[in-house]
Formats: structure tokens, C-alpha cells, sequence
């Protein structure tokens, strides 16, 4: 699925296709929006379709001809998107959250009037997806100092802080092996906390403190998580560090040519 700002356009096509011929694109079907606007789409496996509005106000969702199943407006500056166990659709407001399951749309409220989440971490075998959070609208720069577990099974949201001192952005989270919480704090740490109620876990020293980046497209420390082993990049010493999250151990590290910005694994 890729989803293009610059019309508001969908388009799907099947990804194992992009391996099958190196010469030609793979078929693809375009599902159009109303207007431009920056969001997002999901398709689920009935192929129902869940959609931001061009108005970024909420999420419509259609089935497989295309025949309106729910919407729901309730959801300002909708942002960050993901799927949870049983397919439930979990998408970012800044009000909260919004979950879509079988033909329904349910709204998860931010315990602060501002309470807004951009980013959606998710696993396919938990209720709860993992959520930046931010509670100042008018808060200069991009260090969050809190994160939002929303547990779409109880529908509530709950807001765990860092400790005292130590933020994070929208690069610095991601989840274990067994769904905990992975934030890489502007300490140099990584912060493990449970998914179950945002308790603490262990934190593990990896690179030096750094500060929140004058821009967010600037570089700045990035955490990607896979199979126990976290990869935390550092751009002030152009290198890349692998850390096993079991034996709390960097394994190994790399040197790079520049400075790392965005980090992807495959």
C-alpha cells in the first residue's frame, strides 16, 4: 500500500510481485480520494479499506465493493496508523486514538484535553499499540517526555513519563519480542517498559546523551527493533550499534560513511 500526499490517492499492489520480474511494476488498483492531504490507508485481509478523510478530522471505512461501513469525525490532526491483534485499526488523534473493528469505529480518549498522538508502534499479537504523546500543542522543539499505551481491547489510554530529564522523538520507539515498550531516550539509554501497565523493565546504556534535533527531518538517533536485537544509530559518530535486548550487550557496531538519518531493516 502506498498512500500519496500530493492527491490523497491509494494505491495497492502485492509487494512479493515486485520480486517476481525486475523488468515491469506489479498490477496495482488506485482507490481516490477527494482531496490532497497527508494520511494514510489500510487494507485488511476481508478487504475492507480504512482511510483518513481529506479533511484529517477521522477515518472512513469501506468494504471490498467499496460500501461505506463506518466513519467517524472524531479525530483532529489524525496521524500514525497501525493494526493490532484480531486486525483491529488503530490511527493517532490529537485528542486520543480511534480503533476500527468489524464494521465499527470506536473512540479512545487522551487522559489531557491535548493529549496527541502521532505514531503507532503495533504487534500482531497484542491488543495495545504503543503511541508517542504530546500534551502541549504550543511546546517549542521535538523531545516528547511521555508515551501512550492504547489497549484497544479496554479502550482506554494510558500515559507512562520518562524519567526525569530524558525525551525522545517520533525515531526513538519501537517493541520487543514480547511487546514491551522500547524507547531510546535522549540519555543514550534504552528504556524497556511493560506494555501491561507502562512499568519499568530495565534500561540499557548504548551511546552518548544527545539533544532533540532543530528540525524534525534533521539527523538524530534512530531505533528500529527485530528478533531481540535493537539497532540504535548515532549520527554524532556516524555509526550504527546492534544490542542484544536479553543479555543487554552491544554485539556489535559499524562505522559508517556519513552521518545516519532514517533506518529501515528488511
Amino acid at each position: 500500500m502506498l498512500f500519496f500526499d500530493g492527491s490523497g490517492d491509494s494505491v495497492i499492489f502485492d509487494t512479493d510481485a515486485l520480486l517476481d520480474d525486475s523488468t515491469k511494476l506489479p498490477e496495482t488498483e488506485t482507490v481516490a480520494s477527494d482531496a490532497a492531504h497527508h494520511g494514510v490507508s489500510i487494507e485488511l485481509s476481508d478487504g475492507t479499506f480504512v482511510t483518513t478523510l481529506s479533511d484529517r478530522t477521522g477515518i472512513v471505512a469501506t468494504d471490498a465493493d467499496g460500501t461505506e461501513l463506518a466513519r467517524s469525525t472524531d479525530c483532529p490532526g489524525v496521524h500514525g496508523e497501525g493494526t493490532v491483534k484480531d486486525e483491529v485499526v488503530v490511527v493517532g488523534c490529537e485528542n486520543g486514538a480511534l480503533a476500527y473493528s468489524d464494521g465499527t469505529i470506536t473512540k479512545l480518549s487522551s487522559p489531557d484535553e491535548f493529549g496527541r498522538i502521532g505514531n503507532m508502534l503495533t504487534t500482531e499479537d497484542s491488543a495495545i499499540a504503543l503511541g508517542d504523546y504530546k500534551t502541549d500543542p504550543d511546546a517549542e522543539g521535538y523531545l516528547l517526555q511521555a508515551f501512550a499505551l492504547v489497549d484497544t481491547a479496554s479502550g482506554k489510554i494510558s500515559v507512562t513519563e520518562l524519567p526525569d530529564g530524558v525525551g525522545y522523538t517520533f525515531r526513538d520507539l519501537a517493541r520487543g519480542s514480547d511487546n514491551e515498550a522500547i524507547i531510546l531516550g535522549s540519555d543514550g539509554s534504552l528504556h524497556l517498559f511493560s506494555e501491561e501497565d507502562g512499568s519499568p523493565i530495565t534500561s540499557i546504556p548504548v551511546i552518548d546523551a544527545w539533544e532533540g534535533p532543530a528540525e524534525w527531518q534533521d539527523a538524530h538517533p534512530a531505533l528500529k527493533v527485530q528478533d531481540g536485537v535493537a539497532y540504535v544509530t548515532d549520527p554524532a559518530t556516524s555509526t550504527v550499534h546492534a544490542v542484544n535486548l536479553e543479555t543487554e550487550e552491544i554485539t556489535s557496531s559499524a562505522t559508517l560513511p556519513g552521518a545516519p538519518n532514517e533506518i529501515a531493516l528488511s
